[in-house]
């Protein structure tokens, strides 16, 4: 189904241009009316909507890969369907897909390859952590844009593959099965380990500018995945560093025990090659002149691993190789378009479909199978009451005997009765309104004796009928009138465990970017408001995360840093923050207070910085000072005065770089 340019969609989105062409796909570019900003708009082929299991697969992935919010990863906004009109809204990236560039450019340089493969395997990592596994990852599938001046690499169409994985024609993967680990051709479970074999792929592909297995049909390319080793990189490109070919060789590895267990693990390599590499290439280049004898390939070497002794093992098995690989053709030839089929799986059971059935018929047949079954209850609306609505794992996936499958049944498509949610906290009354098909409404925060961050009130109250559109109004306790808490010490603590510490004591947090060559990426590197002291309930809390060293690639590509703007009283002592507790208790009595500002210096010039800082109260907006300065003029202080109740705005050269009630 092709959309015209100016169609709005759901009311909402408007299609402005096509931007290209998928296997399941039309991609177009697209304005969100009511957030007024441009969007990547994707609708599945015509091809698809009609099978109703592809889209329940589908709207199930995308939902579970919109819950992902990383640098490097695409960020899904919306899926949803307008008629027949399915489609995935995400952000819109103005840039290139990584295979445009290697096309352009390959072989890339070192440096270049491996930032780009960190920062993939940095997406990977969080996409791993929420249990995400990809399944798909191909140049095709990363793109590249500049973020604050550097080079920034983003995953995309995460949980897209999974849904597309039982639907695929060979026409469709042959793209894919460059790329595909060998238990992936073997079509047998797969976990993070696949995707880390797949981006050994795409490093070997960026710094040698080819794929290292080609071949005349899925099967083919399937096998050498299976049995081939991975050719040497330095036969079509010398310069490419020995510590880069152990990096694809170890990610390569034929069995997922020997690859990098983590994206993690292989992320800390890569970052070490690159943190190395003036070292490296300085010994290599004493060593090629003192060396005259050609490169070996990687496999010739006397110290060959385990695995390869094992190759070869299985090599000899004429016999054994030669009835695998006829069986497997014989299984691609029937399921028309499957690579291989699941032959010797030891005691592994494959999973049947259960959805549709009732939990009954369902239970009967997961015995037979020798399957655990575990009942969730779920409102759908269109599946029938106590019909199985969804299952996990999904048809097709294999657990070892006795493994449970989670089977979802549902209430039906009458009213609902609505939970009792009060005394829980916000965010397990929202889970718990979530399994039965219901949201939230209006989050009203009241001071009450209850504890900080618990419902209190709710309203249809529980075990009244509702439609399934019904919204349930709450009211959160916020403490006692006047309550203060004292802030944690949250230095070195992940964004997770941030929120969710935060959340406990009532107070609000908001996330700032920043690097550090000392602090881990991800854990908090300062806050805004010191540890222990005294806020009242619902004041925020600004805190800055580590996105690790900023590995800029040239001086024109280093990483911008946010503003950080705290709010200080002046002392003759050690300077300390002002609470809004202390704001608000003396509005009649303003206080000096300073504005340090230092932005990063990738959206500073050298000269003639333009800045504005201005103060908005009650409506009315006042410039406390504007002015132009050079780059070595920065950080600066604005000294002004605050009742604690002020939203203070600065302005770089045009941006906003920070805003912030104070």
């Amino acid at each position: 189904m092709i959309l015209e340019k100016g169609c709005i969609v759901s009311e909402r989105y408007k299609i402005l241009e096509t931007i290209g062409k998928g296997g399941m796909a039309i991609v177009y570019k697209a304005n969100d009316l009511k957030l007024g900003r441009d969007v990547t708009f994707k609708v599945l082929k015509s091809d698809y909507i009609e099978d109703e299991g592809f889209i329940k697969r589908f709207s199930t992935e995308a939902r579970a890969a919109a819950q992902l919010a990383h640098t490097n990863i695409v960020n899904v906004y919306d899926v949803g369907n307008d008629g027949d009109i399915h489609y995935i809204v995400m952000e819109y990236i103005d840039g290139y897909t990584l295979k445009e560039l290697i096309y352009k450019n390959a072989p890339l340089d070192n440096r270049l390859a491996c930032d780009i493969a960190m920062q993939i395997a940095a997406g990977l990592e969080n996409a791993h952590a929420h249990g995400v596994i990809h399944r798909d990852i191909k140049p095709e599938n990363i793109l590249l844009t500049k973020v604050g001046g550097k080079l920034t690499a983003k995953v995309t169409d995460f949980g897209i593959a999974k849904a597309n994985s039982l639907e695929n024609t060979q026409g469709d993967y042959m793209g894919s099965v460059h790329y595909f680990s060998p238990e992936q051709a073997k079509g047998e479970d797969v976990d993070q380990r696949s995707d880390i074999y797949s981006l050994g792929i795409v490093l070997y592909e960026m710094v040698t500018g080819t794929i290292p297995f080609e071949g005349q049909s899925a099967l083919d390319l399937a096998m050498k995945h299976i049995k081939a080793p991975i050719p040497d990189p330095r036969m079509v490109n010398p310069k490419v560093s020995v510590e880069i070919i152990e990096i694809i060789k170890k990610a390569c590895a034929k069995e997922p025990k020997n690859r990098y267990q983590s994206a993690r693990a292989m992320g800390q390599a890569l970052k070490n090659v690159i943190e190395n590499k003036n070292k490296n290439e300085d010994l290599n280049n004493k060593n090629n002149k003192k060396v005259k004898k050609p490169i070996p390939d990687i496999d010739d070497s006397e110290t060959e691993d385990e695995e390869a002794l094992e190759i070869k093992k299985r090599e000899r098995n004429v016999i054994i190789t030669a009835v695998i690989t006829g069986i497997l053709i014989i299984l691609l030839i029937t399921v028309g378009g499957s690579i291989l089929k699941n032959t010797l799986y030891g005691d592994t059971v494959k999973i049947p479909n259960f959805v549709g059935m009732t939990y009954e018929k369902a239970c009967v047949k997961a015995e037979k199978k020798g399957l655990t079954v575990e009942r969730k209850d779920i409102y759908q609306a269109d599946v029938d009451a106590g019909c199985v609505a969804q299952q996990t794992p999904e048809k097709g996936e294999r657990v070892e005997k006795g493994g449970v499958v989670v089977l979802y049944v549902s209430f039906g498509a009458g009213d609902i009765q609505v939970p009792d949610i009060t005394g829980m906290r916000k965010s397990k009354g929202e889970e718990a309104l979530a399994e039965m098909g219901l949201s939230l409404g209006s989050v009203d925060y009241v001071n009450s004796d209850r504890p900080i961050g618990e419902i209190i009130e709710q309203d249809p109250e529980g075990g009244e009928m509702v439609t399934a559109d019904a919204k349930i109004n709450v009211k959160v306790s916020q403490g006692s009138v006047d309550e203060e808490v004292q802030v944690p010490d949250l230095k070195l603590k992940t964004q997770e465990e941030v929120s969710e510490i935060l959340d406990e004591l009532g107070l609000n947090a908001k996330f700032i970017d920043g690097y550090s060559d000392t602090v881990p990426e991800g854990q908090v590197i300062d806050q805004g408001i010191s540890a222990d002291t005294f806020v009242p309930i619902g004041s925020q809390i600004t805190v800055t995360i580590s996105r690790g060293e900023n590995q800029s690639i040239t001086e024109e590509q280093t990483a911008s840093v946010p503003a950080i703007i705290d709010i200080e009283e002046p002392t003759t002592e050690a300077p300390t923050e002002i609470t809004t507790a202390e704001a608000a208790t003396s509005a009649s009595a303003d206080r000096n207070i300073s504005i340090p500002v230092n932005p990063g210096a990738s959206i500073l010039n050298d000269t003639g910085n333009t800045v504005k800082v201005t103060a908005s109260k009650n409506g009315s907006e006042t410039v406390l000072k504007e002015f132009s300065l050079s780059k070595n003029e920065f950080p600066f202080d604005v000294p002004t005065t605050s009742d604690g109740n002020t939203l203070y705005t600065v302005t770089v050269n045009g941006n906003v770089i920070y805003s912030e009630i104070k």
